[in-house]
């Protein structure tokens, strides 16, 4: 995981976070997020997932107080995303200095940057209004994420809000179930970027997904699958959806969550055990060695 110590947040973005997030912090998702994407080398996965390990062994070994989510690309390039939340700007800037003080971790992440092509580090708020069954969400049961990536035309964000909240209606209307947590992105990626987080816990839920796509279309009726498809094309420029699988190992959670599923984000590890040979036995060695 790329030295998350190493930024600071302009007036200016801190000001487009404030107005974004101006209510009280939810229960649910984090308000801020931090978005960590390496660019894997080809052929480097099981290096990389082992220099990652020790940053979160030290992670453990320091008790940082917050939580890292570690997962690799099931598709797309070769890369590895760590989501790290914070319940305020205050909150993240309180774990840089506390990652300051870990003295490996300088050199835990220069071993780190052997093993990348490339990084790039994201900050989002959360927007509730744009999000959809959170609820729904067992976080400690998941192991695939999906994460969408759009980009809004400019001067297009109040459209895009419209649109965003006509699906949202369609999808409660469908009694679609799987949840999303959709983040604003305030510095690192152009303006106009979200971020959409659906956690998944088995990939078998993607094949319901013709079913709840036809559920959408039925629920926006004619009219409003026409007012979509339109509204879509002249307000996003592009978007890129990519599967991830979250990896323990490359991961960093409290006792409590992992407790949820112990068999996942605390495996076992299998020790061969070598026995004592019995004492005839040994004896009987003996006899034959001084032959």
């Amino acid at each position: 995981m790329k030295n998350a110590v190493r930024f600071l947040i302009a007036g200016a973005v801190l000001a487009s976070a404030v107005q974004i997030y101006a209510q009280e912090a939810p229960a649910g998702p984090p308000a801020v997020v931090q978005v960590i994407r390496e660019d894997v080398k080809e052929g480097r996965d099981a290096a990389h997932e082992k220099t990652e390990s020790a940053v979160m062994q030290a992670l453990a070994k320091a008790k940082y107080p917050n939580q890292v989510f570690g997962m690799t690309n099931v598709t797309g390039t070769s890369q590895a995303w760590f989501l790290e939340g914070f319940a305020s700007f205050a909150a993240m800037e309180e774990s840089a200095g506390f990652l300051a003080k870990i003295p490996e971790f300088g050199t835990l992440d220069a071993a780190d940057a052997e093993m990348r092509a490339g990084s790039r580090l994201y900050i989002a708020v959360y927007r509730p209004d744009l999000s959809f069954g959170v609820d729904k969400i067992n976080l400690p049961k998941c192991r695939y994420f999906t994460i969408n990536t759009l980009r809004i035309r400019g001067g297009q964000e109040q459209e895009f809000t419209d649109l965003a909240k006509q699906v949202i209606a369609a999808l409660q209307k469908a009694g679609d179930d799987q949840g999303a947590a959709t983040y604003q992105v305030v510095s690192g990626a152009p303006n106009g970027t979200f971020m959409l987080f659906e956690p998944i816990e088995s990939l078998k839920s993607m094949d319901s997904y013709p079913q709840r796509q036809q559920a959408l279309m039925q629920a926006l009726g004619d009219a409003g699958r026409a007012k979509v498809a339109k509204a879509g094309a002249d307000i996003i420029a592009n978007e890129e959806s990519v599967l991830f699988r979250i990896n323990p190992k490359m991961s960093y959670v409290t006792k409590e969550f992992a407790s949820q599923d112990p068999d996942f984000w605390m495996p076992k590890t299998t020790k061969t055990v070598t026995k004592a040979p019995a004492k005839g036995a040994e004896k009987a060695g003996e006899k034959t060695a001084s032959k």
